[in-house]
């Protein structure tokens, strides 16, 4: 599924898209996060690992950004290509206690982007990151809901 996770039909942002207004923003991925909350506002959840692409570390002064996102930090594990019960509780907590949280991974934290799109409140925006290429901003609605979880469920391990 690799390859159907990459392929987008929507567009891909160098910088936040003007007029980006939504309630509720979840940003997945730490160019991305620091890119929103530079030029729109601190998202209400921010899900990074401390890294770009898979194994460059961010630079002090981006590391110096990213330590003033978020009122409540949280520390979950969660291998590579996966969604461990660790992540998507603390995604599923951080949507409904309503403080604006940073969920720092040990490990990956790509695949976050599909529970966020499943945890979401309809009418929210989850932005994430396309290593090389920019940020997608997905609407939430019902389409990229069912999208999410079809993907969630054709990788659930039972």
């Amino acid at each position: 599924m690799a390859q159907e996770l990459k392929d987008t039909t929507s567009r891909i942002y160098q910088n936040a898209p003007a007029g980006l207004n939504a309630e509720y923003i979840i940003t997945v991925g730490d160019i991305c996060t620091i890119k929103i909350n530079e030029q729109i506002r601190m998202p209400d959840l921010s899900i990074i690992d401390f890294k770009t692409k898979r194994d460059s570390s961010l630079s002090s002064e981006q590391r110096s950004i990213m330590d003033q996102i978020g009122e409540k930090i949280v520390k979950v594990n969660n291998n590579a290509g996966t969604i461990s019960d660790e992540l998507w509780n603390a995604i599923e907590a951080a949507i409904s206690d309503n403080v604006k949280t940073r969920i720092v991974v040990e490990g990956e934290e790509d695949l976050a982007t599909l529970a966020a799109i499943s945890l979401a409140n309809l009418g929210a925006k989850v932005i994430y990151g396309m290593p090389d290429k920019g940020m997608v901003v997905v609407d939430v609605n019902q389409r990229s809901k069912k999208r999410a979880n079809s993907f969630l469920e054709r990788m659930l391990v039972k």
